[in-house]
C-alpha cells in the first residue's frame, strides 16, 4: 500500500509541467488538436481585438477624437475599469462560441463518416471548418477596423468576396461591452 502512496505523490509533483508539456505534444501529433487549438486562438484573437474596439469607442466617448490603435491599447485598463469591458459577458461569449464551433465540427464529422458509409464524397467538415474560420478571421477584422485600422476593412471586404460572405449587421460596439 506503501508504494501506491509513493506513485502517487510521485504523480502528482510537478502535475502543471506534465499537464502542458502532454498538451502540446497533442498539438504537435494529433491533426485535430492542431485545428482545435488554432479555432482557440482565433477565438482568442476575436476577443483581444474587440477589446480594442471597446477601447477606442470609451476613448472617442471620453473625448478623444481620432484615437490611434496605441491609444485604443493602452487605454483597455480604463475601458474594463469604466465598465466598457465587461469579463463575465465576455468569458460567457467565448466559453460558448468554443462549444458552438465544436459541436458544429462535431455534427459535419458524424455527417462525413455517414457519407463515407454510404460512398458518398465526404464535404461537411472542411466545409464548416473553412467557413468558421473564415467568418473568426473577418470578425478579427472588423474589431481591428474599428479599433481604428482603417486598412483592416478593406481586407475585411476582400476576405468576404473570397470567402462567399455576404456582409451582416456588422460588429460594431454601440454599447457598454454589446455587439
Amino acid at each position: 500500500m506503501d508504494i501506491m502512496v509513493h506513485v502517487f505523490q510521485k504523480l502528482q509533483e510537478g502535475w502543471g509541467m506534465k499537464l502542458a508539456l502532454s498538451c502540446i505534444v497533442s498539438v504537435a501529433a494529433e491533426e485535430h488538436a492542431q485545428i482545435f487549438a488554432a479555432f482557440v486562438f482565433l477565438v482568442c484573437l476575436d476577443l483581444v481585438t474587440k477589446w480594442l474596439s471597446l477601447s477606442r469607442k470609451c476613448l472617442i466617448d471620453h473625448g478623444t477624437e481620432q484615437p490611434t490603435f496605441w491609444q485604443s491599447l493602452t487605454g483597455l485598463r480604463n475601458a474594463r475599469r469604466l465598465g466598457y469591458i465587461r469579463s463575465e459577458e465576455m468569458r460567457k461569449r467565448f466559453v460558448h462560441k468554443i462549444l458552438s464551433y465544436i459541436g458544429v465540427v462535431l455534427a459535419a464529422a458524424v455527417l462525413d463518416f455517414m457519407l463515407t458509409h454510404a460512398h458518398a464524397p465526404a464535404f461537411a467538415t472542411s466545409l464548416v471548418i473553412g467557413y468558421l474560420a473564415i467568418t473568426e478571421f473577418i470578425s478579427i477584422l472588423e474589431n481591428m477596423q474599428h479599433s481604428g485600422v482603417e486598412e483592416a476593412g478593406a481586407i475585411a471586404e476582400l476576405a468576404r468576396k473570397k470567402g462567399g460572405i455576404v456582409k451582416g449587421t456588422g460588429d460594431k460596439p454601440d454599447e457598454k461591452g454589446e455587439k
